[in-house]
């Protein structure tokens, strides 16, 4: 076991003892089983739609997902919530099209992210620059549980610049953006600021990732390695 392993390990002890509601405490037990191969094993493609970019001042107004299971993408398993926020989405509208009259009967974002958990719960987030998702996910959970969550996470951006990287490639920050990185692999782009949409064009950027790397299949613990 890895020096990182035996820290991740600890943290979701000290966790899951500080931790009270039981949505919060399965999910920082199950934690995933890092040396599977990637086809053997389940992940979950995430992104969240929100007011801004600031997770201590913005919020999180929608949550998108799909459970790649074996290698394979489950789209009669994908949900996409829209979330009632404290305040007006305000400007924020003309990027992602949620408008505040959309929010009327939404989830409270406790609702959301115990869903969101639930689905979570043993399996690795994948997301594009995914570090932004879980910076809000981790301030909801501090607002809403008191604590932190731990969270394993793919990033596909960081898997794309690596391989452009290798090939030898000149890039800037705008061929990193999900459709841009979609479209290298000859697939059309989701619908982009639309939670789901983003979740599985993600989820279809992946797949094709791993199979540019070509065999041996990489355990996640590789593929993990791969996109930080």
């Amino acid at each position: 076991m890895s020096l990182k392993d035996i820290v991740d390990s600890v943290t979701r002890k000290r966790l899951a003892r500080k931790a009270r509601e039981q949505t919060a405490i399965d999910f920082i037990r199950a934690k995933p089983d890092l040396s599977l191969p990637f086809d053997q094993t389940e992940l979950l493609a995430v992104d969240l739609e929100m007011t801004g970019l600031n997770a201590k001042q913005h919020e999180i107004i929608s949550m998108g997902w799909v459970p790649i299971i074996n290698g394979e993408i489950k789209l009669a398993q994908a949900r996409n919530l829209l979330i009632t926020p404290s305040k007006s989405v305000g400007d924020s509208a003309t990027i992602h099209g949620i408008h505040d009259r959309d929010l009327t009967d939404a989830l409270t974002l406790k609702q959301a992210l115990e869903e969101l958990l639930h689905a979570l719960k043993g399996r690795v987030m994948v997301g594009h620059h995914v570090s932004l998702d879980v910076a809000f996910l981790r301030q909801a959970a501090t607002h809403i549980y008191q604590h932190t969550l731990p969270f394993s996470v793919i990033d596909t951006l960081h898997i794309e610049a690596a391989r452009l990287s290798r090939q030898g490639e000149h890039f800037d920050k705008q061929l990193l953006r999900l459709n841009n990185s979609a479209e290298r692999y000859g697939f059309p782009s989701g619908d982009a600021h639309n939670a789901l949409g983003d979740a599985l064009t993600t989820a279809q950027l992946l797949l094709a990732q791993v199979a540019s790397i070509g065999p041996p299949p990489l355990t996640l613990k590789q593929l993990l390695k791969f996109s930080h």
